[in-house]
């Protein structure tokens, strides 16, 4: 059987090498009966560069340049949209697969869709609006509100499957009169071979200049990931080191405050491909997870940084306990604690014994082996796009 064709449009659907998100690609390129073709931003949104790429699974589509969240970044959703469905209308495909956020994305891929008379599944990473409200960009009940809320409605309505990152959002869908059958959670996860690595650990230490007991945060450096947790976590542990890497708006604020209070146990490290973050990660001790506090994360959550610090065999500290309930729970791979409690949480980790943190270890392996592999996911995900066409 020859393999069918599915067009994945995704703003942020990061080439490999980009040193950002690559769920899609990693997903996607690891299907065995469908072949994709990706449409994403040539804006890294994470360190503002222009991307190239030369993969010809891969059209990366103009948008703005901008930084932060103004008027630019609006008007860069809106050329993806046009311009990722313009190409995507011309282009063959079976299945019509978006993802969020941002929400025009799946807008312009049920267009689509609808256009060339094709199935269509969108994938749901952020409950937009909802997330918007919870972070005070958006004011509940206003105009612009029950706009995208009715576009919301409608993406779902015209999506013959819906995926989900985690468990938690059904009664999200049931308010809103989705039928909850055609919703299936496809978790984020990790291929434990990519995470091995040749050098000792103890030259990876001398490479990247790491000493000490170190806690490592990785990912998107924004308003909503709790950098000020992590500075005032740094400001109470001075035996702890703390290296943040990668990139983001809320960058700059945390280095400015890191030299205002002057703190020395703190490093920053750009942004850096996935096989260059696997040998930071491999040097370090314990894997951060934070979060500011927001209603919506309390519906659950799946974020890539925990299967890569399982995956990479880190005992991990989360502040997000009730969020993350259905990926890991407290004392079971390191300290998940409540959202103000990351300080104890790093202690606790801190001064674990050697049985514990074996325990805590061979949980994590055994939990990427069997549950959070991303070929469990990927199966889960063609299971999804068969249904999508052959219902």
């Amino acid at each position: 059987m020859p393999q069918r064709k599915v067009s994945v449009i995704n703003h942020y659907a990061f080439p490999p090498g980009s040193g950002g998100i690559t769920r899609n690609f990693d997903m996607f390129s690891r299907l065995r009966g469908w072949r994709p073709h990706f449409y994403a931003a040539n804006i890294n949104h994470t360190s503002g560069e222009r991307m190239t790429v030369d993969d010809p699974r891969y059209t990366l589509v103009p948008i703005p340049q901008y930084q932060g969240n103004g008027a630019k970044r609006v008007l860069g959703w809106i050329a993806f949209a046009a311009g990722a469905g313009a190409r995507a209308l011309v282009r063959p495909a079976d299945v019509i697969f978006a993802s969020s956020p941002q929400i025009l994305a799946p807008a312009a891929g049920m267009v689509v869709a609808a256009l060339r008379r094709k199935p269509f599944v969108v994938e749901v990473r952020d409950l937009w609006p909802e997330s918007l409200i919870s972070g005070g960009a958006l004011k509940e009940g206003s105009a612009l509100h029950k706009v995208l809320q009715g576009l919301e409605k409608t993406i779902y309505a015209h999506a013959r499957q819906i995926v989900v990152v985690t468990k938690g959002w059904e009664d999200h869908f049931r308010e809103l009169g989705i039928n909850v059958d055609k919703v299936t959670v496809v978790p984020n996860g990790a291929d434990l071979a990519e995470y091995e690595v040749k050098e000792s650990r103890e030259d990876l230490r001398k490479e990247f200049g790491i000493e000490g007991f170190t806690a490592v945060f990785s990912g998107t450096h924004a308003n909503y990931v709790g950098l000020d947790l992590i500075v005032d976590a740094a400001r109470r542990l001075p035996d702890v080191n703390f290296l943040l890497v990668g990139a983001g708006a809320r960058k700059q604020w945390a280095i400015d405050e890191v030299k205002k209070l002057g703190l020395t146990n703190v490093t920053f490290h750009d942004q850096v491909p996935k096989s260059e973050l696997v040998r930071i990660l491999s040097a370090c001790d314990v894997g951060l997870h934070t979060v500011s506090p927001q209603s919506v994360f309390d519906k659950g959550m799946s974020p890539n940084k925990l299967y890569d610090y399982m995956a990479a065999g880190l005992a991990v500290v989360s502040n997000a306990k009730v969020p993350i309930r259905d990926v890991i729970s407290d004392d079971e791979v390191g300290a998940c604690v409540d959202p103000n409690e990351l300080v104890a949480g790093i202690q606790r980790v801190r001064d674990a014994d050697e049985a514990t943190m074996k325990r805590w270890h061979e949980r994590a392996r055994e939990l990427m082996t069997k549950k959070y592999s991303l070929q469990t996911s990927v199966d889960k995900l063609e299971t999804v796009l068969d249904k999508a066409l052959y219902r």
